[in-house]
């Protein structure tokens, strides 16, 4: 099998990370067996290794990896960053994912921007807990998305109902920036005139999938909002905003897009909770490798569908997602990389991996 492409994956990465060449060496081989494999089950990652050494070895080289070496999360986002337009005002999306292995509870709370109508991971904690996030927990993440991409390049920060909380929603006013955090039906107004009065009253009189903003600012968790409504089947969508509440339903639709983002993470790309890994630091670094199998992923069926437009369904949706177009062809190169044609294809494709 010709190993060139892999030394070319590796002159990408080492541009970006400065990683010891063994590290860079290793990365680029679990990124292409992950792709391969289409799972983060180690077991099933270590026997579709690109190179000559036993399975075994293999397998004891992953666990070494995700237990002793140490780099910067930071340095990853930025990466994530360089791959992405310039110029761009992110929508941040925040949410948490979790499930349950044996008797350990995984649960992590994800931060990601906004492009092309996905969710690209950028910060994440494993959270040393079962349930909902704590202010301090979310108030970490976003400062670190701050640092990086400049509170000026941030549009606004969308979440779902469990992103409440006084703490929470006076951090976001002090810092400027534009939120729609969904809050629930049976939240209690704290103005003065409607003191008590739950938020879906005011929206009561509206028709079915209708939206309103109420003109006049109104208190709730202490702080000063709009609120903007939408009646649905089952329930009222009332958003807080701080500023720009007409954009406000528009923003929070985006937010669908992390849970598209954790579906190919799982069950629809990469499997990840086949991963039967339990400790924190390790998963943590886990998903920081999946997470450049999946820009990837992403970015080439961004160009794909460029080269061939996808079909879009009768609802007006892709009928398969930039990400599955990106990772099935990738996919179909490694398998078939012996191929003269299909080897100047993939070392084309790298591209997409290369800030420059």
């Amino acid at each position: 099998m010709k190993q060139t492409y892999i030394k070319n994956l590796e002159q990408i990465l080492q541009q970006n990370f400065q990683w010891h060449k063994s590290r860079i060496k290793f990365l680029s081989l679990i990124i292409l067996a992950i792709l391969k494999a289409s799972t983060v089950n180690l077991s099933r990652v270590a026997v579709l290794f690109h190179n000559h050494t036993k399975v075994s070895s293999n397998y004891k080289r992953i666990q070494r990896f995700l237990r002793y070496f140490r780099f910067s999360y930071t340095l990853f986002a930025r990466f994530i960053i360089s791959l992405l337009p310039k110029g761009l005002k992110y929508i941040i999306t925040l949410d948490r994912t979790n499930w349950k292995f044996g008797r350990s509870n995984i649960n992590i709370l994800m931060l990601a921007v906004l492009y092309k109508d996905m969710s690209i991971p950028l910060f994440w904690e494993i959270l040393p807990k079962q349930g909902n996030s704590s202010a301090e927990e979310r108030i970490e993440i976003t400062e670190r998305a701050i640092k990086l991409l400049g509170k000026e390049n941030i549009s606004s920060i969308v979440a779902d109902r469990e992103f409440i909380g006084i703490k929470w929603f006076r951090y976001l006013d002090q810092t400027g920036i534009t939120y729609r955090m969904r809050i629930k039906s049976n939240t209690c107004i704290d103005s003065h005139k409607t003191k008590g009065k739950r938020v879906d009253k005011l929206f009561r009189s509206l028709k079915l999938y209708k939206s309103i903003v109420i003109p006049k600012k109104v208190i709730i968790y202490k702080q000063t909002v709009y609120l903007t409504g939408m009646r649905t089947k089952d329930d009222y969508l009332i958003l807080a905003s701080n500023e720009r509440p007409f954009e406000a339903i528009e923003d929070y639709k985006k937010r669908w897009t992390i849970e598209k983002l954790f579906g190919h993470f799982k069950t629809k790309g990469f499997n990840f909770e086949s991963t039967h890994l339990t400790d924190a630091e390790k998963i943590k670094k886990l998903i920081a490798i999946v997470t450049i199998a999946f820009i990837w992923s992403f970015l080439v069926g961004v160009w794909m569908s460029n080269q061939t437009p996808i079909k879009l369904k009768n609802h007006g949706r892709l009928s398969i997602s930039y990400f599955r177009f990106g990772f099935d062809y990738l996919v179909h190169l490694i398998e078939n990389i012996q191929l003269d044609f299909k080897l100047k294809e993939f070392n084309f494709l790298l591209n997409f991996l290369s800030c420059t």
